[in-house]
């Protein structure tokens, strides 16, 4: 008796686990378990697509070739190890992995990855009662609500994509969270989030209106006794006078056109003494990793925003 195994089947239930593995890397920050699911990333990705079908080589395809090749080269150039950028591309391969699969076989997993975030921090904050810097060892609250913004939009996505569905209690959870972090930028998308998933869900005018009204109290409230909390421990009294500034300056001020091309060596430049060795900026870090790379991706995304805003399917934004 022959006996065959569903390949959409396993790749979508292999893609799952590896989201599981992705947010416990996350969480553990051990370099060994982030190089092992990066790896895992990319050799389910050679088992599933092999290189003989050549229509697999889509756009997606040629630009992740794009990006190994530019985080290749930026070893040469700078005292980056190649952890970095395995890791850079098996999140890729994932991605990638992603979109061929099986969605609704995916969504238990993918709850499940956004359980283990959610829950580790709010174990945390609520009843360990941690510092939000001392969440994530070795890193500041800003990647705590980085974390939390994350798998909130992808969980947003997935539900969208595959049921045509987006929850108002996800996102809820999420600007509730991101205040007890205290993260500027995630309390700020937060928010916004907050708002484009009510106004995409209701589109009764009054109602609108009405729940604009009590999402502006609440923000209020929340305001008036946390307000002054969030101005001091974010130094959004500083202005632009902010280490985070300072090292965009000092960044661009080290650019020329070989290292725009091939990545600045963080690790020459005065900075990365003060920040421990961490650039401490996710635009930053990738073009150091990747070099010209960074930047076709950026702008890649925005040629894709504009595409779906064209096609008018906004959840995308």
């Amino acid at each position: 008796m022959e006996v065959t195994i569903d390949k959409n089947s396993y790749i979508s239930h292999f893609t799952g686990l590896l989201f599981i593995l992705m947010a416990l890397t996350d969480i553990l920050q051990t370099k060994p378990i982030l190089i092992v699911s990066a790896a895992l990333s990319v050799l389910i990705f050679i088992l599933c697509f092999p290189l003989k079908n050549r229509n697999l080589f889509t756009e997606s395809m040629i630009f992740i070739l794009f990006l190994l090749i530019t985080s290749l080269i930026n070893l040469f150039f700078t005292q980056n190890n190649f952890g970095g950028s395995l890791t850079l591309i098996g999140n890729l391969f994932l991605s990638f992995l992603y979109l061929q699969a099986n969605t609704k076989k995916l969504t238990l997993w993918v709850i499940a990855a956004y359980l283990t975030t959610i829950l580790f921090i709010s174990y945390h904050l609520f009843i360990l009662e941690t510092n939000e810097n001392f969440i994530y060892e070795g890193l500041s609250r800003n990647h705590a609500g980085f974390a939390v913004v994350f798998w909130t939009i992808f969980l947003l996505f997935h539900l969208k994509v595959t049921y045509n569905r987006i929850p108002l209690l996800i996102p809820l959870i999420s600007l509730t969270l991101s205040f007890f972090l205290v993260g500027r930028t995630s309390l700020i998308v937060s928010a916004l989030l907050l708002l484009v998933v009510f106004f995409y869900k209701f589109n009764n005018p009054k109602l609108r209106i009405v729940a604009f009204s009590v999402f502006l109290g609440f923000c209020y409230f929340l305001w008036s006794k946390f307000g002054s909390d969030v101005i001091t421990e974010t130094n959004l009294d500083a202005g632009l006078d902010t280490p985070r500034w300072k090292l965009w300056s000092i960044y661009w001020e080290n650019i020329d056109f070989v290292n725009l091309l091939t990545g600045v060596d963080v690790t020459e430049l005065p900075m990365y003494d003060y920040f421990g060795g961490n650039p401490h900026n996710s635009f930053i870090k990738f073009h150091s990793r990747v070099g010209i790379g960074s930047i076709v991706l950026i702008v890649l995304f925005f040629v894709s925003v504009f595409k779906y805003l064209q096609a008018r399917e906004n959840y995308i934004f």
